[in-house]
């Protein structure tokens, strides 16, 4: 039952950002009326920024951030699997193994959703 919940609330939360890029509050605002494109900084003309543009600088740094996080929650898993083989039947060993592992995969979905609302966030400054 606890895998249940864990397997629908991470999917729940990575469905999130895919509503959240569906509407976009300024698609009227934009538009000067005559059909031309409004010049406002909300309407994308500072869309080449360094900083929070695309491929700016907070993208970047991220990325490879999220990279990091991501190779070490990998070899945790990695580690977590040998100590898991190799336990022996000790259940306190197995039971340390399954909890880095669980852990490990929690604190992947979070890096995933922590630079997806990077880039959103980003995208929308």
């Amino acid at each position: 039952m606890k895998r249940l919940i864990v397997i629908f609330t991470a999917l729940f939360c990575l469905l999130i950002p895919a509503t959240a890029f569906a509407y976009n509050p300024l698609s009227g605002a934009c538009s000067a009326g005559d059909g031309e494109q409004s010049a406002s900084t909300g309407c994308g003309a500072s869309s080449s920024d360094p900083i929070t543009g695309k491929d700016g600088i907070l993208e970047k740094a991220a990325a490879i951030i999220a990279g990091i996080a991501g190779i070490a929650a990998i070899i945790i898993i990695i580690v977590a699997g040998i100590m898991f083989t190799t336990s022996g039947g000790s259940s306190q060993k197995v039971e340390q193994a399954r909890s880095a592992i669980i852990g490990s995969v929690v604190g992947l979905i979070i890096i995933t959703l922590a630079s997806t609302i990077v880039a959103f966030v980003a995208g929308k400054v």
